[in-house]
């Protein structure tokens, strides 16, 4: 999964960064910043990728102990402007192989306070493994992954490694390449998928973006009355903005794609996840979203019991040439205008901890998309849900080519979703 997210970064040139955010009312101590940004290098984000000699290697992770690089905007920003720091983050490099993987960047606010951002390269780390490395630099824990110092790629050490390596996955391969073959069968593949390299030239677009905070208590009270768990009222909620913004299949339904942690203790994946989709009726999610956590049920029992769809082809990632990896790009996100939808869940108190106790935390995706793509891709919409002690957090990206570009054009659609399903909170 790792060396598959490495891949797709480089084919099409962009990669998803976790955005954490966390808003406080005073100044941060540079001292006290210094000692977190070294606690995290000693931790799971203090690694890159290192990528194998031979083309069709299996790349590793090295250790890379340095601090990340941390950019200070000390010009005031009003408050109200807050989401525009969001632009100037998509100026800032993160890059699992040439590094900073990870960095952190602070804006002065009008008024006095600041907010702290931590922006890691998706490939290095999942959200969970983000939150792993947030909690051990706030406790001051030291945890040692056993990555391995950088070497010289070319060693003939690395070399016969890397080859025998590639001689024992022969059995996997062989084993994927019948699975892509099946699959080719039933149609899943698209041969029309079109994609190509970025202009490097074409500038970024800030995908908007909304904070939805909610009283997880009101939330779950909720839940109960209509008979479900609040994390599949959460799921309506995504249902009814992805049917208000447009984002439907021809028969009207919404594809939800949800990622499923894979992660064990002492995991060192940068990416432990799967995942799975549910095709939701927004209109029955309206006033009934039973049938939806029934089909949510049954889509987790199944990749329980016979696993995900792409997981079997992981073992072909190393074959597979950059030109066929931008083609493919729509079937590794999911066609049919998937709604992506991570249900973080509750987060351990210290992640809101950085620098001592924030007012607010923001976890999202940021990707430097040009427009020329999202008209490709047909826009998007992804929705993260986690929870920070008593409130619960959405936060929404979405944008939509010619009906939702800005944020003043997502944030009616917010409010009237939040509405559909009998939720209240406050929208940011």
């Amino acid at each position: 999964m790792d060396q598959a997210s490495f891949v797709g970064l480089r084919a099409l040139g962009r990669g998803p960064a976790l955005q954490v955010t966390w808003l406080y009312s005073h100044a941060i101590d540079e001292a006290v910043l210094a000692q977190f940004s070294e606690r995290l290098a000693q931790g799971l984000l203090g690694r890159l990728l290192q990528r194998s000699p031979l083309p069709w290697g299996r790349h590793r992770w090295v250790a890379n102990p340095a601090p990340g690089p941390v950019t200070w905007f000390h010009d005031p920003l009003p408050r109200q402007l807050l989401p525009d720091l969001r632009r100037k983050l998509l100026d800032l490099p993160v890059d699992p192989e040439r590094g900073p993987g990870w960095r952190l960047a602070v804006q002065a606010l009008e008024g006095g306070g600041c907010a702290l951002t931590m922006l890691v390269s998706h490939t290095i780390a999942d959200m969970e493994a983000a939150s792993q490395a947030i909690v051990d630099a706030v406790a001051g824990r030291h945890v040692d992954h056993g990555f391995p110092a950088p070497s010289w790629r070319w060693s003939p050490l690395m070399l016969a490694r890397d080859s025998v390596e590639s001689l024992r996955a022969l059995p996997a391969v062989s084993h994927a390449l019948v699975a892509l073959a099946r699959r080719s069968r039933k149609g899943v593949a698209r041969s029309n998928t079109r994609a190509g390299r970025r202009d490097s030239l074409e500038p970024a677009v800030d995908v908007p973006l909304v904070q939805v905070v909610i009283d997880a208590g009101a939330c779950q009270q909720r839940a109960s009355d209509l008979g479900v768990a609040s994390n599949t009222l959460i799921m309506a909620f995504v249902a009814r903005l992805a049917f208000r913004v447009g984002r439907v299949d021809p028969s009207g339904r919404v594809k939800l794609v949800l990622p499923v942690s894979d992660r064990h203790s002492g995991d060192r994946r940068g990416n432990a996840l799967r995942s799975i989709t549910v095709m939701a009726d927004p209109d029955t999610c309206h006033n009934d979203p039973r049938a939806l956590q029934r089909d949510l049920k049954a889509a987790l029992a199944s990749l329980i019991r016979n696993g995900d769809d792409l997981s079997p082809l992981f073992p072909l990632i190393p074959y597979v040439p950059l030109w066929l990896a931008r083609r493919l790009e729509r079937e590794a996100l999911g066609a049919d205008l998937p709604v992506g939808c991570s249900l973080v869940g509750e987060l351990p108190p210290d992640v809101n901890r950085a620098c001592s106790e924030a007012q607010l935390l923001q976890l999202s995706l940021l990707e430097r998309y040009t427009e020329l793509e999202l008209e490709r891709l047909g826009g998007l919409l992804f929705i993260g849900c986690y929870r920070v002690g008593k409130w619960l957090s959405c936060t929404v990206s979405g944008y939509m080519p010619g009906r939702v570009t800005t944020r003043a054009e997502l944030l009616p659609f917010v409010g009237d979703a939040l509405a559909d399903t009998g939720l209240r909170g406050t929208i940011n």
